[in-house]
C-alpha cells in the first residue's frame, strides 16, 4: 500500500462557536476517515497512519465537559499505538491541542492556538501547518468555510505535501446535530479547486437546506419541476 500524506486545520469561530475541519491527503476519500465534529462540543483531525476510531474517544471526553487537551491525552491513552498517530483538536470554548507520535512520516510539523490547530505530514515544508494556522486566524470575521478553506490554499501554496493531492473534506457544524456543510472530493487530480467549485454551487444554498430541516414551513421554494 502506498504512504500517504496528509495536511489539515481545524478551528472555531469566537463569534457564532461553529466549530470545523479541512483536510487533503494524497490518499484518495481522505474526508472519510479524518475529520469529525460534533456540535457545541469540539473538532478533531486524526491521520498519519490514520485510526478513525481515535476521533470518537476525543468527541466523547469533551462532552463530557473536559478540554482539548484531555482529548488529546484520552486518544493517546486509548490505544498502544500512539507514536503513528498525528492528532488535532479544537474544543467549544477555543481551547486547542495537538499531538504528533515519534513515528510520524517524513517532515511533519504542528500548530496550536486559541481557536486553531493545524497538522501535517510528509511535507515539502514544515512551517506549513503554522502557516496555515496564521491565515486561519488573520482572516477573524470571515465566514468559518471560507477561513478554513483559504488556510487550507496557504499549504497548497507553500508547496503542500511531497506527493500529489488527490482528495479533500469539509466539515463544518453550527449549534445543529447536522453538518451545515459537508463537502468532500474523492478522487481528484485538483482537488482543491473541485472542493472550491463545489462550495461557489453549495454556499447560496446552505442555509436554505438548513431551514427546510428546521422549519419546513417557512422554507424558501426547492425550485424544481413541480414546485410551486
Amino acid at each position: 500500500m502506498k504512504i500517504t500524506s496528509t495536511f489539515s486545520v481545524a478551528g472555531r469561530c469566537s463569534k457564532t462557536g461553529a466549530l470545523g475541519v479541512i483536510v487533503t491527503s494524497s490518499s484518495p476519500s481522505v474526508g472519510a476517515r479524518c475529520p469529525w465534529v460534533k456540535e457545541s462540543v469540539g473538532a478533531i483531525l486524526t491521520q498519519n497512519v490514520t485510526d478513525p476510531r481515535l476521533a470518537n474517544i476525543g468527541l466523547n471526553v469533551m462532552e463530557n465537559g473536559f478540554d482539548a487537551d484531555s482529548a488529546i491525552q484520552a486518544m493517546k491513552e486509548s490505544t498502544p499505538f500512539s507514536e503513528y498517530r498525528q492528532l488535532a483538536v479544537v474544543d467549544s470554548s477555543g481551547k486547542s491541542a495537538v499531538f504528533t507520535g515519534a513515528e510520524a512520516l517524513g517532515v511533519h510539523g504542528e500548530f496550536n492556538s486559541e481557536n486553531v490547530a493545524s497538522i501535517g505530514n510528509l511535507l515539502s515544508d514544515p512551517t506549513i501547518p503554522k502557516e496555515m494556522g496564521k491565515k486561519f486566524l488573520e482572516l477573524e470575521g470571515l465566514p468559518i468555510t471560507d477561513r478554513l478553506i483559504a488556510a487550507i490554499e496557504k499549504g497548497f501554496t507553500m508547496g503542500g505535501e511531497l506527493d500529489q493531492e488527490r482528495s479533500i473534506g469539509l466539515l463544518v457544524y453550527l449549534e445543529d446535530a447536522f453538518p451545515y456543510v459537508d463537502l468532500r472530493v474523492d478522487y481528484s487530480d485538483n482537488p482543491l479547486e473541485d472542493l472550491k467549485a463545489l462550495w461557489d454551487i453549495y454556499e447560496p444554498q446552505a442555509e436554505d437546506y438548513r431551514i427546510r430541516a428546521i422549519t419546513p414551513e417557512i422554507a424558501p421554494s426547492y425550485g424544481v419541476l413541480g414546485d410551486e
